[in-house]
């Protein structure tokens, strides 16, 4: 009986330290904050999940220390940071994932809607796709279970533009009714997207300063955001005056839009409507 008072005795002690030390040394707020996260049941009802297997083609071309990149993107967004990804080391084939609100990128956006599930086998351990990575992709919406993907694609060598093929030149002009509305030291923003993509970051951008329209413009690969990214393609280009100097638009900005192609030149960009206030910036 003396052993078990003293055992009894020596644990309400210990529990007692315990205590004291969670006192002493508590949760920090985020990793409580990631904790919920991690046991919201609606934040799981959101997940897309399937199934990732590889062509028989590529079966054995897969470097042995290969990673496995799982990236979801809105619908339409080609480019700029994704919504979310995974990284995988040392999987095996068939796998199993599972992707979501969880694994966001940016805080503020929101895993719902259509999005594009692509799984990529990275032979650099980079998330950005390189020659000979092999990749799939499928289109799922926000919850969908059984979104299977086949790895069945190579990422071929990039394509090196043409001479003057990575850029689009022209001339900005301004309607002369838009003209009478310039705000005061205001600043002209030219963004190029690629044709159909109207969120996350442009494809590429410039700041220009004290123009005086007409105005001749240039912009191209060198202007790119994103590292990696191509100036190719149809394009569209987008020229704000802008009131506050943020990129962002905001109601009674001034804008013009134009679709092209990377090579175009001798293009004339009109700014000839206001911005109203449900309209959403480069």
């Amino acid at each position: 009986m003396k052993k078990i008072i003293i055992g009894l005795f020596l644990a309400f002690l210990f529990t007692s330290a315990c205590e004291e030390k969670l006192k002493e040394h508590p949760i920090p707020e985020s990793l409580k904050k990631s904790i919920i996260k991690q046991n919201d049941p609606v934040l799981k009802l959101k997940e897309i999940s399937g199934t990732i297997t590889v062509a028989e083609e590529y079966a054995n071309s897969i470097p042995k220390h290969a990673k496995l990149f799982v990236i979801a993107r809105y619908k339409g967004v080609q480019s700029g940071p994704p919504l979310a990804v995974q990284r995988h080391n040392l999987v095996s084939f068939p796998f199993t994932y599972s992707i979501g609100p969880l694994h966001v990128m940016l805080e503020g956006n929101k895993f719902e809607g259509d999005i594009s599930i692509k799984a990529r086998i990275d032979q650099d351990g980079n998330a950005k796709a390189s020659p000979g990575d092999i990749e799939g992709s499928r289109m799922a919406s926000a919850g969908d279970k059984m979104v299977d993907i086949v790895l069945d694609q190579m990422v071929p060598p990039a394509k090196i533009p043409e001479k003057g093929a990575d850029s689009v030149s022209g001339i900005l002009r301004i309607d002369p009714e838009m003209e009478k509305n310039l705000p005061e030291n205001w600043k002209l923003f030219l963004f190029a997207r690629l044709v159909g993509v109207d969120r996350g970051p442009p494809l590429a951008v410039r700041l220009f300063e004290s123009v005086k329209f007409p105005y001749s413009f240039t912009i191209g690969q060198e202007n790119i955001m994103m590292p990696g990214s191509v100036f190719t393609g149809e394009l569209t280009l987008t020229a704000r005056i802008d009131q506050d100097g943020d990129a962002k638009s905001s109601p009674n900005d001034l804008e013009g839009t134009l679709t092209v192609t990377a090579g175009d030149h001798k293009v004339e960009l009109v700014i000839d409507r206001k911005v109203g206030p449900a309209t959403r910036g480069g």
